[in-house]
């Protein structure tokens, strides 16, 4: 097993019953039979789905948590990295990855695709993939692009979106 890793970013309120669960379930399947880590926040919602993939296909998760909050990790995750506040939990999330998967989501999805986006534009980190899932982030990524000629190329470059888990499998 490598330690290359795909950190998700997604919602906590996808329900098992849902289909984008078991889609998201997949994908963490196919992730890791390409052999790659799975980091998430590990709670729930799509983060329990892709680590519940992963473990399925006998990869390895990784969970990086919030030290306060009083929610536990899911119960597919291996390794839990506790951290002291939201922000450095975001951080942590964005640093570990190789690349990135993106689920539809609320604020704190938001959030992660901005800093992940910022931290590469910036030149903080090396520019990383950033795989959406469905069309959910498009028109806000659009809006990006308009931003300026740098992060235009910059989403060009690295920003993909995709409809199956076989495409993600193309990609990584």
């Amino acid at each position: 097993m490598s330690n290359r890793i795909i950190t998700s970013f997604g919602s906590a309120f996808i329900k098992p019953e849902e289909e984008l669960y078991t889609e998201i379930e997949s994908i963490g399947k196919v992730i890791a039979e390409k052999g790659y880590t799975i980091c998430s926040g590990g709670y729930y919602g799509s983060m329990e789905a892709i680590c519940k993939g992963a473990k399925s296909a006998g990869g390895k998760t990784i969970g990086v948590t919030v030290k306060e909050w009083k929610s536990i990790p899911n119960d597919y995750v291996d390794e839990e990295v506790k951290m002291r506040n939201l922000m450095e939990r975001i951080v942590e999330l964005i640093g570990l990855a190789d690349a990135y998967i993106i689920f539809k989501g609320g604020t704190g999805t938001l959030v992660e695709i901005s800093v992940a986006l910022e931290m590469m534009n910036k030149k903080a980190m090396g520019e990383k993939l950033l795989i959406f899932y469905t069309d959910f982030w498009k028109d806000m990524i659009r809006t990006l692009e308009q931003d300026s000629e740098g992060l235009r190329e910059m989403i060009r470059k690295h920003v993909r979106f995709v409809n199956s888990p076989e495409e993600i499998a193309d990609l990584i």
